[in-house]
């Protein structure tokens, strides 16, 4: 069984070894700094960014987290309203293609309808398809590409 909710203070290091095994899966580094800066973001109830956690239950009712949706709230040229930019979304290998990501999707789908959040959005590599297989079912792939410059290493 599958339990969505926020992430609390208490989850600091199932979250750093989720995210950790996020910036694996994509090839990418974050020092310890920018990880600990990320995670004060998130329980900080002033920011705009956000945590879902994806809990197993087990019988006794002890909790594990397995998943991770990380996302933020910002201002839009292109509406009234905010829109949700999901950051990051990561499920442990062992409970892929069990209906975790999807279940986390429709939870912030939730969130942002009662928030009177416009669109969601987000990015993936190109190459993860298994992802896309997801996404291509709950959203609509646009034609846009990104580009980006980096300021700083």
């Amino acid at each position: 069984m599958c339990i969505i909710e926020e992430i609390s203070e208490n989850d600091y290091e199932n979250w750093k070894f989720i995210f950790k095994k996020y910036l694996l899966f994509y090839n990418s580094k974050l020092s310890e700094k920018i990880i600990w800066y990320s995670w004060n973001n998130i329980i900080n109830e002033e920011e705009a960014i956000y945590c879902l956690g994806c809990y197993e239950t087990s019988r006794n009712n002890k909790k594990q987290l397995i998943g991770i949706m990380n996302f933020i709230y910002h201002k839009s040229t292109w509406s009234e309203n905010n829109v949700c930019y999901l950051e990051d979304l990561f499920i442990l290998e062992d409970y892929r293609s069990k209906g975790y990501a999807s279940a986390l999707l429709n939870h912030l789908t939730k969130i942002c309808k009662i928030n009177n959040v416009d669109r969601i959005y987000w990015k993936t590599k190109s190459d993860n398809h298994i992802a896309q297989s997801l996404y291509d079912k709950v959203a609509i792939k646009t034609d846009f590409l990104e580009y980006e410059i980096l300021l700083k290493n």
